[in-house]
């Protein structure tokens, strides 16, 4: 497998690059070089709101430098409003201002004098993103993306609805503090700072103003029409990640080249924190290298039929600590042949699992909407036992399995239910029960009982009458041991994945029938073994700056859930903390998210975050503090959000947003 040397120097330079409305976008650009000051190199670029010169320089500088060192210029660029550029922050995420802008910074850096003429992008989440976008409109000189955790499905895969029911993340409090943090390199406090960045109204709002599918999301999202994208596309996705599911549907779906991996990992590169990883850069070189160079290295001949790469999971224990996920990898054709076949097994009224359909029966379920914790903050999370949150569900089981059963592939549901109340959701989670009790989640998903009629036209259910509804549940792999059992879930709430439906009531499942079944893609077939992976590298780590060691030894992250056994009020809290110095500044950032309900009225329902941003330098210190609450009736959402702004100590801004939001979809 070839790839090029690791052979070239670089050096950083932080620049600007002007748009035609004259506004300054801040980039910087790790320039490779060796002797021969001829030589022309391609540009990969990467787009963000994520603070080049301080909130992820440690993290930016290992990758960038490693692509430099291979002879690409590769360039970061902070959206308008963001990090060091100038302008107004824009009105949404991904909005056309930052595509426009995208586009005009492609062909600026295509005709820089130390460019080939070709770019590149890549990026993980938002980047991931904005780079599907912007190959979205073709522009000539983008010749090929790298995409690692992105969504083609705005509405139904990002994290603000998750599967169509509303979701409030941590991400939430983050991006709308960040937000509100001076620019980088001066942090001056001036007027520019107040009004496009600080004063700006908080994304929150706008997407708590945006809860039906439509034009808003539809318009961004690939989903709605594949023959839109013709650049070829390089895709990596984890199994322990929400935005999974695009990785497939591009592939079977897009016309252009596309590459396709799916591992083990959560939310982060193949060389993150969940293993087994691999040095996923080298893979992106011979990517780049062929699409961007010109390189004849066997990309071409991978790609001339459709291949899913694939870590099947060979099972594990419930440890939601778990770094190292046994299995091993496969090549797939994709769509999948004859080594996928479809097992679909069926509910009945004494909560067995069964090959056939046998007495009809209803169930009936009593709504608890602080049930659900065990799963976490969004479909992915690696999870202890489920027996609790089962507890507080509908489960049907198999016998135990007489051999080992492998599935890969997207599990899909039908349920045949009524509720007794006009708006409910449901919640599918597909198990592993272990021989002595313990449970594993495998995959899930959340279906809005609104949107039986479809997404784009919502509508109440009427109480008690029954619906046929179908779920995909989010794409996995697993190996069901023998011994084992297999075990469907159904429930009404994921807290706090899923914001709680508003009222009180009691749902009904039919079971013994055709209309509520599990189907399952199971393996039948080893299936092929794909080329081996390159191990990890040591990479260069910044000089500007480092991280830095937490006091009394807090750890960094946490998630905690509790009931109040007098109030009956359930709690789910997300802690993090960190440090660094960056130059002549220290950074210390807190941040801490608490979601509350009450099983006996889940309308009053909350969210209550607060993040904090300490900056420390010899002249001064910065004190950003951001405060997010929304509380829950049956008719409204009550949103505030504070930013308050602390110079040596003192009060040097302060703003404030309230507002009342109806509940339209939810």
């Amino acid at each position: 497998m070839y790839l090029s040397q690791n052979n070239y120097r670089f050096k950083m330079q932080r620049t600007s690059l002007t748009m035609p409305d004259g506004v300054r976008l801040a980039c910087t650009i790790y320039m490779p070089y060796r002797k021969s000051e001829q030589e022309r190199f391609p540009v990969l670029l990467e787009v963000l709101p994520y603070r080049k010169d301080d909130t992820f320089l440690l993290m930016d500088y290992p990758a960038y430098a490693y692509f430099a060192r291979h002879g690409f210029i590769t360039v970061k660029v902070d959206i308008r409003g963001t990090g060091g550029s100038e302008g107004e922050l824009p009105e949404r995420e991904y909005s056309d201002t930052e595509i426009d802008d995208i586009i005009e910074v492609i062909r600026q850096l295509a005709r820089h004098p130390r460019s080939n003429g070709k770019v590149g992008m890549f990026g993980v989440s938002w980047s991931g993103f904005n780079a599907i976008q912007t190959a979205m409109r073709n522009p000539d000189e983008l010749k090929a993306i790298l995409a690692m955790h992105a969504s083609d499905d705005l509405y139904k895969d990002d994290l603000h609805y998750i599967d169509g029911v509303l979701h409030l993340d941590p991400y939430h409090l983050y991006i709308n503090h960040e937000n509100g943090l001076p620019a980088t390199s001066e942090y001056r406090l001036d007027g520019k700072f107040l009004k496009n960045r600080f004063r700006r109204e908080p994304w929150l709002f706008t997407y708590l103003r945006q809860q039906k599918d439509g034009a808003f999301w539809s318009e961004k999202s690939l989903s709605r029409d594949y023959s839109q994208m013709k650049i070829p596309a390089y895709l990596i996705g984890g199994l322990m990640d929400g935005y999974r599911d695009t990785v497939v549907r591009m592939l079977e779906n897009v016309s252009a080249p596309v590459k396709a991996e799916l591992g083990p990992w959560d939310h982060s590169c193949p060389d993150g924190d969940i293993g087994p990883q691999h040095e996923w850069q080298d893979e992106a070189i011979r990517w780049f290298e062929h699409y961007l160079k010109g390189f004849d290295n066997g990309i071409a001949e991978e790609m001339q039929e459709r291949k899913l790469t694939v870590f099947v999971r060979s099972g594990h224990e419930p440890d939601p600590s778990l770094k190292d996920i046994p299995g091993k990898w496969r090549l797939e054709s994709w769509p999948p042949r004859a080594n996928i076949v479809t097992k679909v097994l069926y509910p009945d009224g004494t909560d067995n699992l069964l090959n056939a359909p046998c007495r009809q029966e209803v169930r009936t379920l009593d709504y608890l909407p602080a049930a659900g914790a065990s799963t976490g903050t969004w479909w992915g999370d690696t999870t202890g036992d489920m027996s609790v949150d089962d507890g507080r569900s509908l489960t049907f089981d198999t016998e135990p399995l007489q051999e080992d059963l492998v599935i890969l592939g997207i599990p899909r549901v039908k349920l045949k239910v009524s509720a007794g109340a006009t708006r409910a959701n449901w919640t599918v989670r597909l198990e592993d029960v272990h021989p002595d009790g313990r449970v594993n989640l495998v995959t899930g998903a959340l279906v809005n009982g609104r949107h039986f009629s479809g997404r784009l036209e919502p509508s109440d259910l009427t109480p008690d009458k029954f619906y046929e509804i179908e779920i995909d549940l989010h794409f996995t792999t697993w190996t069901y041991k023998s011994g084992h059992k297999i075990r469907l879930a159904v429930g009404n709430a994921q807290f706090p994945l899923a914001w709680p439906s508003p009222s009180k009531m009691k749902s009904k499942l039919l079971t013994g029938s055709t209309k509520t079944a599990l189907s399952l893609p199971v393996s039948v077939t080893e299936g092929e073994a794909p080329a081996p992976f390159r191990p990890l590298v040591e990479k260069a780590e910044s000089k500007e700056g480092e991280y830095l060691e937490l006091p009394r030894g807090r750890s960094d992250f946490r998630k905690l859930a509790t009931k109040d056994m007098l109030t009956g009020e359930t709690s789910y809290e997300h802690h993090s903390n960190g440090a660094y110095r960056i130059k002549g500044r220290r950074f210390d950032v807190t941040g801490l998210n608490i979601w509350k309900v009450h099983d006996r009225d889940p309308a009053v329902a909350a969210y209550e975050g607060k993040m904090t941003t300490v900056i420390r330098s010899n002249k001064r210190k910065l004190k950003l503090t951001t405060r997010i609450s929304v509380h829950s009736d049956k008719s409204f959402f009550h949103v505030r959000v504070t930013r308050t702004l602390h110079r040596n100590g003192k009060v040097y801004a302060r703003a404030n947003w309230e507002e009342s939001i109806p509940r339209v979809n939810s």
